[in-house]
């Protein structure tokens, strides 16, 4: 804002000028009101052209002083409206080169593709996470509000190639997409498998019939966004404590929910949860195991863990930072 007074300033001062010139030479001079507008807007552009020029004495010295004025401030108007365009366009410049830099650095970061209203709420979700992203937005408007923000952007169609690589998909270790209809979800996803076959990619769907298409060229999850929203108005009404709980989870980053999965030779495959020690060694607790499409819901003491299992602990978020080292799973 600083550098747009001083252009009003140096503005409204050439105003003056031109008022206090021609109101001279009308005095001075005898002029008309036109031709001395014209005679100070010869001279504080030092055009000169000679076709009008002082005749008394006190007129002269009325232009000497005019042209030192009328020329100063005009070139202090042109100077600060030429800094001001490129100071705009030369951070905008710098702006787009210091994303690819740090872009080109990241390794097995996020995509976010969609910088709206969801795509915001996912940036502000890996925030807290700490996790490394980047979002695409073809909005300009939306990709201006992000880049004020720190957000690195890349600005385009996220369907495209390029766009994409832009983004370092390439080196991504997943990819979010809220574009607004299935068949732009479904291209993104297909072009983005082209370029990173390994991506982990979860996007949204507006039906069952679209997620069982995404499915089918390998997306890891289809949010149907509305039925889970229809999910939570109803709960909401049901059971608003566990609601309540669960937003407070999320909201306060203080207590987190964690997963991890039993891969196939590892250490903890065939204990019991008892002989995890979780409870004792970060004081979390195992709330659910996924087994296949089964879920156990009411784990106990005894119950062992397969090859495969997908464990869902609770816990504090920084105790849960250490849930894989504890658990001798990295």
């Amino acid at each position: 804002m600083e550098p747009i007074r001083h252009i009003f300033a140096a503005l409204l001062l050439l105003l003056l000028v031109v008022i206090a010139g021609t109101l001279g030479f009308v005095y001075l001079e005898g002029l008309s009101p036109f031709d001395s507008f014209y005679m100070t807007i010869v001279t504080i552009t030092t055009v000169g052209y000679g076709d009008i020029i002082p005749g008394t004495f006190y007129g002269r010295v009325f232009t000497a002083g005019l042209i030192i004025a009328g020329v100063g401030i005009t070139l202090y108007a042109l100077i600060e409206i030429i800094e001001l365009v490129l100071e705009g366009r030369l951070r905008e410049a710098f702006g787009v080169v210091r994303v690819k830099r740090s872009v080109a650095k990241m390794r097995n970061h996020m995509v976010i593709c969609g910088g709206g209203r969801t795509g915001k709420v996912i940036v502000n979700e890996f925030k807290v996470e700490g996790l490394d992203f980047v979002v695409i937005e073809q909005d300009e408007t939306v990709a201006k509000g992000l880049k004020k923000k720190g957000i690195p952007v890349v600005v385009g169609d996220a369907t495209q190639d390029e766009v994409l690589k832009e983004a370092g998909v390439e080196r991504a270790s997943g990819l979010v997409s809220t574009l607004p209809s299935d068949c732009s979800n479904l291209l993104l996803c297909i072009t983005a498998k082209s370029l990173n076959n390994d991506l982990e990619i979860v996007t949204r769907a507006s039906s069952e019939e679209a997620a069982k298409r995404l499915y089918r060229i390998g997306v890891k999850k289809a949010v149907i966004v509305e039925e889970i929203g229809g999910r939570r108005l109803a709960r909401s009404l049901i059971k608003p404590a566990v609601v309540d709980f669960l937003e407070l989870v999320s909201k306060t980053g203080e207590t987190s929910l964690e997963t991890f999965k039993v891969e196939p030779g590892a250490k903890i495959a065939k204990k019991k949860v008892k002989d995890l020690r979780i409870k004792e060694k970060l004081g979390a607790i195992i709330i659910a195991i996924i087994r296949g499409d089964r879920i156990i819901s009411n784990v106990g003491p005894e119950d062992e863990l397969l090859e495969g299992d997908t464990v869902v602990v609770i816990g504090k978020r920084k105790s849960l930072d250490r849930l894989d080292l504890v658990l001798g799973i990295t």
